[in-house]
């Protein structure tokens, strides 16, 4: 992947008077994204291209086949977005809006989705996610949990029922900024260091299973805890930082 372009950040700085052009409200921080896609993590894990290239054929296979499943598989992978859209923060939501360009520049575009702020998940990836996740060394990872929409399809609706159940703020998407000053105004308004989430699995809360397996530290089997630890992670509730901080404590 290329390194992003002069014309490219020079969009970033432009990102946030354009998408206020398109929203009711002021924007107060925005910036262009892409999608961390399977090809990239498969890529760094050290598969070929032509490997990759199979994979990707098999997937559009299914799709074709099983328009129902690959439709599920398709909003699992990207929520529904495409490869890059504009991230737009107002004081009361988040927006996705349409990547467009007049030439070198970035035009007024159609807003793709939006979602409240209340409640709003979002967290920062460690350097070594970049790595894993075969991100550039210019550009950085913001994973944001966004809700499953139920659509039409019994599979979605039925994996929408799964995720409202659990008490989870949506299921984690991987997109990858770049690491300059519109980039970052983005980071620190929907992230907030430190803060976890009311989410509820199973009934009980997170805090409350996080108080619990320290409560009982010294009696639970250690590979029963870190399955625990390993399944809230799994789902994007637990950082890279807190699940390594919560493991440590485990093993020690």
């Amino acid at each position: 992947m290329k390194p992003l372009s002069d014309t490219e950040l020079t969009m970033n700085q432009k990102a946030a008077g354009v998408a206020s052009s398109v929203l009711s409200e002021t924007v107060v921080a925005a910036t262009r994204c892409e999608q961390v896609t399977e090809d990239m993590k498969l890529g760094a894990a050290g598969v070929g291209g032509v490997n990759r290239g199979l994979l990707r054929g098999m997937k559009s296979v299914n799709r074709v086949l099983m328009p129902s499943v690959g439709g599920i598989s398709k909003e699992l992978h990207t929520a529904g977005l495409p490869k890059s859209f504009v991230l737009a923060i107002t004081k009361s939501q988040v927006h996705a809006l349409e990547d467009k360009h007049d030439g070198d520049k970035l035009v007024a575009g159609k807003v793709l989705k939006s979602w409240s702020r209340d409640g709003f998940v979002a967290k920062r990836g460690a350097e070594r996610m970049n790595v894993a996740n075969g991100v550039p060394e210019d550009r950085q990872v913001l994973t944001l949990l966004l809700p499953i929409e139920g659509g039409r399809g019994r599979y979605q609706q039925a994996m929408a029922r799964s995720v409202a159940a659990s008490g989870s703020p949506g299921m984690p998407h991987k997109v990858m900024v770049a690491k300059d000053a519109p980039s970052q105004n983005v980071i620190d308004t929907l992230v907030s260091a430190g803060a976890v989430p009311h989410i509820q699995i199973g009934g009980q809360s997170l805090q409350e299973m996080m108080a619990h397996t320290a409560k009982t530290a010294t009696a639970a089997d250690p590979t029963e805890r870190l399955g625990r630890l390993a399944d809230l992670h799994d789902r994007g509730v637990l950082s890279d930082d807190e699940f390594a901080t919560q493991k440590a404590k485990i093993l020690s």
